[in-house]
Parts: C-alpha cells; sequence; structure tokens
C-alpha cells in the first residue's frame, strides 16, 4: 500500500542550469599555430591533408618545369 502511494507521488523535476559555468579565468588557449598543429578535429586534419597535397604539387610541377628545361 505504501508502495502504491509513493508512486502516485510526482516527483520534482531537477534544476537544470540555462548557461554552462564560465570558464577558469588562468586558462589561455593556445596559440592558433599550436592548435592548428596538434589538433585532433577531423576538419582541421581535412584542411591540413588538402594543404599539404597542394604544396607537394606545387614542388613536383616545379621539379618538372625545372628538368624539361634543362632537356632541352
Amino acid at each position: 500500500m505504501l508502495s502504491r502511494i509513493r508512486m502516485a507521488i510526482p516527483s520534482l523535476p531537477m534544476p537544470v542550469p540555462s548557461t554552462p559555468p564560465p570558464p577558469p579565468a588562468d586558462h589561455e588557449t593556445p596559440h592558433w599555430l599550436f592548435r592548428y598543429i596538434f589538433s585532433q578535429d577531423p576538419k582541421t586534419i581535412a584542411k591540413q591533408y588538402l594543404l599539404t597535397g597542394m604544396a607537394w604539387a606545387l614542388v613536383a610541377g616545379t621539379l618538372s618545369t625545372l628538368f624539361r628545361l634543362q632537356r632541352g
């Protein structure tokens, strides 16, 4: 009988904070270069991969042009 009475009483909802707490004042964000190089974010890694591929394509194109100039 007591368990039926407990089930009939509605429980109060827990209060939910509306905003997250602010970060600590002594916390510094890392320099953008370190944040970019050591990132684990997939979007940042994709950008690194794209930029590295474009850089190597530029190096390969330059070397190819130099080889062709040397032969001709």
